[in-house]
């Protein structure tokens, strides 16, 4: 199994839109894709898209 440069995580994770497509981009499970943004500190697509709701609902 190869390994996943943190670099390539969170360059997937700007890129796409859902964690299902980020995951499959890195050829990786959607579990072990926010395991490992959990561990390196990485916003994944699903947060990032509800930080944004909330930031637009609270107008900021």
């Amino acid at each position: 199994m190869n390994k996943v440069s943190s670099q390539e995580i969170e360059r997937v994770a700007r890129i796409y839109n859902q964690n299902k497509d980020a995951s499959a981009a890195l050829g990786i499970s959607l579990r072990y894709f926010a395991r490992l943004c959990r561990h390196y500190g990485i916003e994944t697509p699903y947060a990032r898209r509800r930080r944004r709701l909330q930031d637009a609902r609270v107008g900021v």
